[in-house]
């Protein structure tokens, strides 16, 4: 008898959280969609990358990275990664400390390479959090590519 009313008030209570989702989701009163084939990729500097932003907010921006030549070595002080690896794969070296870094612009570092850092090889599927002022940079063998997610927020 108990465990069928717990059972009652746990699906009662999965429901309510189900109709709530949507009521959050767009509690500001708008919402994003962007569709695949709405995906615009540009050039990043140097080639290393392209990119497509799929949405830029006040403390997040969310875009779409594909690669086929090693980055160099960054830190962002104000903003976290949310990485998510969609296909391919590359060896992703974080913390340690940045070599030859250099100030690109308010906040933003970047170097030549990483010295004692810990190195991972990132495959599709995989997520990687790097927080804020972490040195971290992806590096790929020859003839390799690799696209991610990336949602970048404020802590």
């Amino acid at each position: 008898m108990v465990g069928l009313t717990m059972r009652k008030i746990l699906i009662t209570v999965l429901m309510d959280a189900c109709m709530m989702v949507p009521a959050l989701a767009q509690s500001n009163g708008t919402y994003q969609f962007t569709p695949k084939s709405e995906q615009k990729f540009t050039p990043g500097p140097g080639g290393l990358y392209s990119t497509s932003t799929l949405a830029q907010h006040n403390n997040a921006t969310a875009l779409i990275t594909t690669r086929e030549k090693s980055g160099e070595a960054e830190a962002h002080a104000d903003w976290e990664d949310h990485i998510f690896i969609q296909e391919g794969e590359a060896k992703l070296t974080l913390g340690g400390s940045m070599q030859s870094s250099r100030t690109v612009s308010k906040g933003e570092t970047r170097g030549s390479a990483i010295m004692g850092g810990k190195t991972v090889t990132v495959h599709a599927g995989d997520y990687v959090f790097v927080p804020a002022g972490l040195p971290h940079r992806m590096a790929l063998d020859p003839g390799k590519s690799i696209r991610y997610a990336v949602v970048k927020t404020r802590p």
